[in-house]
């Protein structure tokens, strides 16, 4: 089969290796499709905790070939993430702050293949008639579910989101459907901000054209950048809350944020990191169909074409994805 393989830190290239072989209480998927997220940029880098060597890939797609519970042929996506279910955050439910997590495409093979095994507690199934390109949404799907919990909105919030990906439309759409209050999108390219209005007809402004310098009860925070995140700061009002869920590259620091201000506003800085217990409801809200995640599928290909988003030779307006034909 074809694999993207990652020998070491900026060592990539498409190689052709044997199928895995599936151990006891595994299966082995044929992958439908795969998209590539920020963390595959940092695992080629080697500004993350892979294990080298690596076929990447995390947000995958796929259908059963060979399984003892699974029907063959069955549509289904993958949790990547194993917790070792004994260290203590573990034992206190905190599962995705296990000290040993293990996660699919960062410390074994993942998506970026024709074909993966993968453990079955980690395999969720799909309806029959979902689309690959909506499917490969399910896991950023599921941890923006979990930003969303923290975040403990009300229906009637103003709802802020820094930066107008993939991530922050999700986030977008989402609150549109379950809040009544104004949810605004805030991004620095007009390219995209013309995109989102004519696409998705969701409010997006650029940062400097806040309209009376508005506040908002939560911001997301999704751009994960120092930028982003002093964005945010400034747009949360006085009791309002901030959900850092960008990943910002480790050691950056802001000269921005003041700590009286965020004492004296009481104002709620909240971390956003994967996705406890969530998959299943990503599942659920990608069965209804009621939502077209493949709209924000910019950039798809094969595995050559892909290898050029993770290595950063090519980067996608707004989402890349290996779609295997």
């Amino acid at each position: 089969m074809e694999a993207i393989y990652i020998k070491q830190p900026h060592q990539i290239e498409v190689i052709n290796k044997e199928e895995p072989s599936t151990k006891e209480n595994e299966s082995l998927i044929r992958v439908l499709g795969c998209g590539v997220c920020g963390t595959d940029l940092k695992i080629f880098k080697g500004e993350t905790l892979a294990t080298y060597p690596l076929i990447p890939g995390h947000e995958i797609v796929g259908e059963i070939v060979k399984s003892k519970i699974f029907e063959k042929g069955t549509k289904v996506t993958i949790d990547p993430n194993r917790p070792c279910g004994v260290c203590q955050y573990c034992r206190e439910g905190k599962i995705h702050l296990c000290e040993n997590l293990n996660a699919v495409g960062v410390n074994r093979d993942g998506g970026f293949a024709e074909f993966l095994s993968v453990p079955n507690e980690q395999i969720y199934t799909l309806n029959e008639n979902i689309q690959v390109k909506d499917a490969i949404f399910a896991e950023p799907l599921s941890c923006i579910i979990h930003g969303i919990d923290l975040s403990n909105f009300s229906y009637t919030d103003d709802i802020a989101i820094t930066e107008g990906g993939a991530i922050g439309l999700i986030f977008a759409m989402l609150l549109n459907r379950f809040s009544v209050g104004k949810t605004v999108i805030f991004e620095i390219s007009q390219e995209k901000i013309e995109f989102i209005k004519n696409e998705f007809r969701l409010e997006v402004e650029h940062p400097n054209n806040n309209r009376q310098s508005k506040k908002f009860d939560i911001v997301f925070e999704c751009s994960g950048t120092v930028s982003g995140f002093e964005t945010a700061y400034n747009l949360v009002k006085k009791g309002g809350k901030i959900i850092d869920f960008g990943v910002t590259p480790k050691g950056l620091k802001s000269k921005e944020v003041e700590p009286f201000k965020i004492y004296s506003e009481e104002i709620s800085i909240t971390g956003s990191y994967v996705n406890p217990f969530t998959m299943q409801r990503a599942v659920k809200i990608l069965n209804s169909n009621e939502f077209l995640f493949q709209k924000l599928l910019t950039d798809v290909g094969d595995l050559s074409e892909l290898k050029k988003y993770i290595s950063s030779d090519k980067k996608p307006f707004l989402k890349a994805a290996y779609i295997n034909q």
